[in-house]
C-alpha cells in the first residue's frame, strides 16, 4: 500500500491548493515565503532563500486558518516533535491526507500523527507577515480581533 502522505502526494496536493486556494504557481509561492524573511525567532541557521520555508510552518498555517483559506475538509493542525519542536500543516481527518506547504524545509519524509488543533490566539508578527505577503486578511465573519491588557492583538473565533 502506498503512503497517501509520501512527500511526492504532498506535493502534488500543495500545487493544487496554490492554484486553485491561493491562486498562486509554486514559484509563485516561493517568491512570497523569500519576501516573507527569515521567521522571528525560529529557523536559526536554517532558512535561507534556497529553504524559505524553514521554520514558517506556525505562521503560514495560522494565517491560512484565520484567513479562512482552509480547504473544505481540512483542518489546521499541528504536531509536537521528540525534539521539542512542533510541525503545523493541514489534514484532513477522515482521510488523513495532509496539506503541508512548508514540506520543503525537511530532508526526510515526516510521520504526520498525534496531531492537535491548539493554536494561540495572539497575532504574531510572523503571522502578520504571512497575511501581508499573500495579501490575505482576517475573516472577519468568523473571527474576531481585540486587545488584550498588554496590548497584544488576540484573533479569536466569534
Amino acid at each position: 500500500m502506498s503512503n497517501i502522505n509520501s512527500r511526492k502526494e504532498i506535493e502534488r496536493r500543495n500545487l493544487y491548493f496554490f492554484k486553485e486556494v491561493l491562486n498562486i504557481s509554486i514559484e509563485e509561492y516561493f517568491e512570497k515565503m523569500i519576501r516573507a524573511g527569515k521567521p522571528k525567532k525560529y529557523a536559526n541557521g536554517k532558512w535561507s532563500k534556497q529553504n524559505p520555508t524553514a521554520g514558517r510552518c506556525g505562521s503560514v498555517i495560522g494565517a491560512l486558518r484565520i484567513s479562512n483559506k482552509i480547504p473544505k475538509g481540512y483542518i489546521a493542525c499541528g504536531q509536537k516533535e521528540a525534539s521539542g519542536g512542533s510541525h503545523f500543516y493541514m489534514i484532513n481527518p477522515i482521510s488523513k491526507e495532509v496539506i503541508d506547504p512548508t514540506v520543503y524545509q525537511m530532508t526526510e519524509e515526516y510521520n504526520y500523527e498525534n496531531y492537535h488543533t491548539r493554536f494561540l490566539p495572539q497575532l504574531s508578527g510572523n503571522v502578520s507577515d504571512i497575511l501581508s505577503v499573500f495579501n490575505l486578511s482576517i475573516d472577519t465573519e468568523i473571527f474576531e480581533t481585540k486587545k488584550d491588557s498588554r496590548g497584544v492583538t488576540l484573533v479569536c473565533k466569534k
